[in-house]
């Protein structure tokens, strides 16, 4: 595929394309030209990549956060937490979720919560990833084995913990006209012995297993807001607040 006209604009316009401040005839020569918005594509891929992986270096591990709110680190490690807390805003928000999510518990439910983080299981809280990174830019798409099979295509959400991430769409219940179906894709995650449930006001709704490519699925659900959490031998991802629409859209109750 070639350039439709000369000078072929360099990395650097179109990085400058990418982020919205390409000069007039850059911006005019990439909407026209499918060549250099197949690299502009591909660049802000790569700009993606590298942006996710240096943003919040020096924060603590998500693990990290939530042994610290549980009052289990070591004090010298604390102490370094309570430090970067007061400098960083992101990870004191995180603290402040996870003191939500906790007082939610009934004290039983916290009490086997504490165990598990104390048995080596990672308790972990997913996060809706807004910004790039969408579609073409970077996000993983609905394995074949799930994707387009359930009515009309909606845009999923994202979600994401730790290196883990994991691809929500709802989808209308093909067997129930008045339900909807969830569809989940897990990333970054050994998926064997990995189980989906789905709860709703503290009362287990339906559970699934995650198949050998990441795959679930959960059926014959009704508008709402609900919690899905993924379970394995060592690992506990919970995702709050996913609200199922009467028209099949996921979204997240609360932003992030």
């Amino acid at each position: 595929m070639a350039c439709v006209s000369s000078p072929e604009p360099d990395d650097q316009a179109l990085l400058a394309y990418i982020d919205g401040e390409a000069e007039p005839e850059v911006q005019s020569h990439v909407e026209q030209c499918p060549r250099c918005r197949q690299r502009a594509q591909q660049l802000a891929a790569v700009q993606h990549q590298l942006t996710a992986r240096l943003y919040r270096a020096l924060c603590p591990a998500p693990q990290e956060l939530g042994e610290y709110h549980l009052g289990l680190l070591p004090p010298e490690q604390a102490e370094a937490v309570t430090r970067h807390l007061t400098e960083c805003p992101h990870c004191a928000r995180e603290i402040e979720q996870l003191a939500g999510y906790t007082e939610k518990l009934a004290l039983s439910v916290e009490s086997s919560l504490l165990e598990r983080v104390r048995e080596g299981v990672r308790v972990l809280v997913a996060k809706l990833v807004d910004g790039p990174g969408i579609g073409a830019m970077g996000r993983p798409a609905l394995a074949a084995a799930h994707a387009g099979t359930r009515g009309e295509e909606r845009e999923p959400c994202l979600y994401e913990v730790d290196g883990i991430q994991i691809v929500i769409g709802v989808q209308p219940d093909d067997e129930r006209a008045d339900s909807q179906a969830i569809l989940g894709l897990v990333t970054g995650l050994d998926p064997r012995q990995v189980k989906a449930e789905l709860w709703q006001a503290n009362r287990l709704v339906a559970t699934a297993l995650v198949d050998e490519l990441g795959n679930f699925a959960i059926s014959g659900l009704a508008p709402g807001r609900y919690e899905l959490s993924l379970s394995g031998p060592q690992i506990e991802i919970h995702i709050q607040d996913l609200e199922i629409g009467s028209q099949g859209r996921a979204y997240q109750g609360k932003r992030r």
